[in-house]
């Protein structure tokens, strides 16, 4: 389909104001080193243009190839009013921009692309989907440049390269805080696909990077309530951490029951009793931190399911990914307190251009629309090779903020950090770097493999550890306790650093009115919690 443009669009369009426009302009050589990236939001409108002049530069086609019908026709057009935005605020005559329509079975969407191809571009936008870019580079010339949107690594390559957020970032991002954070010791919980094996597989790498210790790594079913309960369960240690609490119990009971007791000793021993049979469980967990690598519903679903099991946020911080972006999760207050990696807001420029063009605000994926149509027009005018711009070491900044393109394919986009508080308010913890001075991203997501599921390394729950009995019973074999739920190996030096629980005695003297003691049968429990989340055993 060619490219065409209504005027009235053209002249809302050139009403827009561009007080943020810079006046950087890019070198003619590739730098030698990294340092402040260029700002190619708008950079074409400028008299001294990144981009020439307006009657420089040679013909240039460009073919786009976006989904513009069926179920992904939303998100494909969304990026093709980004595009047609970016080309309307100045058009050049010798740029001839086509759009293809990438909908429909695999096999009418290979025939659109090889028509593409046969037209000769000289770049080509899109597509947005991995199984169309694995397409696309088997098929097309090694020197044309591919501008994509797939977020799977797997699909680059051969000048095939994204401006999407590679997951994998996030996840560094995340625990690169988790350390700041002072974590030592984390739990892992995914999602039981193929995205959620990749990111527990970078999880994995990261974590020894930054002398952090993943003690546990449980998958589960997206949105499947089941599967979720069962991997918060194990997450959670409630069996060992149930039966520890049951065990402290008998043994307070015992004691109040059979022995005979001072006042004081009576009354401490009572008061044990009364705060141990508030709760289900027992026991520190052997984990500090928990990473959550699904999407918002999936961790509120999971945070309820630990609640619980007798984990909460002051047991465990919470961090999660910028699969949390915009979930329904702000006002949740089991994940009061939990941080999460995202992209910075987009640029309030961009957002009113668009807003204009499409009467609404822009995704994500228009926005990478917008930085995709300045690279390919930079591509065209600029006095550097094509490799030599695009893989600017510097980046640029973009209506995302500061991002660049690495040979391989891959995106890095700065990422900043966000805090819940359960009221409904996110907080901006940490902005996103804005240049790739230091260097941010350690990881290569090609290089990585699954991992399996990693049940607790602990060295379990000793429910003595948590009372206090009288000096004189503690070599009673009724009242001695054994450690219940390890598991380590000998090789492992995880050490669980138990604090008993301190109760002293008082002046007050009371008995216990039920010296009948009888544990509650956790398979009769039906607890609902506020979110909704029924649990029932």
């Amino acid at each position: 389909m060619g490219f065409s443009m209504y005027m009235n669009k053209f002249l809302i369009l050139m009403s827009v104001f561009l007080a943020s426009c810079g006046t950087n302009r890019m070198v003619s050589q590739a730098p030698l080193a990294t340092s402040n990236p260029v700002d190619i939001q708008d950079a074409f409108l400028r008299e001294s243009a990144l981009y020439g002049s307006d009657d420089a530069g040679p013909n240039a086609n460009i073919a786009v190839l976006l989904p513009m019908n069926g179920a992904a026709k939303n998100v494909g057009n969304g990026i093709k009013t980004s595009i047609e935005a970016a080309f309307l605020r100045k058009p050049k005559q010798n740029i001839h921009v086509s759009f293809y329509d990438l909908s429909g079975d695999k096999s009418r969407r290979d025939m659109v692309i090889r028509d593409a191809i046969s037209k000769n571009p000289d770049i080509i936008i899109g597509p947005l989907f991995a199984e169309d870019a694995n397409t696309l580079r088997n098929v097309k010339s090694s020197k044309t440049p591919v501008i994509s949107f797939t977020s799977d690594v797997n699909a680059l390559g051969n000048n095939v390269m994204t401006l999407n957020l590679i997951p994998t970032q996030s996840i560094e991002t995340i625990i690169r805080q988790m350390q700041m954070d002072g974590t030592q010791n984390i739990v892992v919980l995914a999602p039981d696909d193929n995205s959620g094996k990749l990111m527990a597989a970078t999880a994995t790498k990261i974590s020894s990077s930054y002398d952090l210790k993943i003690n546990g790594l449980f998958y589960y079913k997206s949105g499947d309530s089941d599967s979720i309960k069962d991997a918060s369960s194990r997450a959670a240690m409630y069996n060992a951490r149930s039966a520890a609490n049951t065990r402290a119990r008998e043994v307070l009971s015992d004691i109040l029951n059979k022995e005979s007791l001072d006042g004081a000793t009576r009354a401490n021993l009572n008061n044990q009793l009364e705060k141990i049979s508030r709760t289900e469980t027992l026991g520190k967990l052997p984990y500090d931190a928990i990473l959550f690598l699904g999407n918002g519903e999936d961790a509120k679903t999971i945070a309820s399911f630990l609640r619980y099991y007798g984990v909460g946020n002051r047991d465990a911080a919470m961090y999660g990914t910028t699969l949390w972006h915009e979930s329904d999760i702000a006002s949740d207050f089991t994940l009061s307190g939990a941080k999460y990696a995202t992209l910075p807001p987009i640029s309030d420029n961009f957002v009113s251009l668009y807003n204009m063009v499409a009467g609404k605000d822009p995704d994500y994926l228009s926005a990478f629309g917008y930085d995709a149509a300045n690279l390919a027009l930079g591509m065209i005018y600029t006095t550097k090779s094509n490799d030599a711009y695009l893989f600017d070491p510097s980046g640029y900044i973009g209506t995302t903020g500061a991002f660049r393109v690495q040979p391989s394919g891959q995106s890095e986009r700065a990422l900043r950090i966000m805090e819940l508080n359960g009221t409904g308010e996110i907080k901006t913890l940490k902005d996103a770097p804005t240049n790739f001075i230091t260097q941010i991203y350690s990881i290569n997501a090609s290089d990585l493999r699954d991992v399996p599921e990693k049940e607790l390394t602990t060295r379990g729950i000793n429910p003595g550890d948590y009372i206090t009995i009288p000096e004189n019973l503690r070599r009673k074999s009724a009242y001695r306790t054994k450690t219940i739920g390890a598991n380590y190996t000998a090789d492992e030096n995880t050490e669980i650093q138990d604090t008993p629980v301190q109760i002293y005695a008082s002046d007050e003297k009371e008995t216990v009115e039920n010296p009948e003691f009888e544990p509650v049968k956790i398979e009769n429990v039906s607890r609902k919690y506020i979110d909704s989340v029924v649990v029932e055993e």
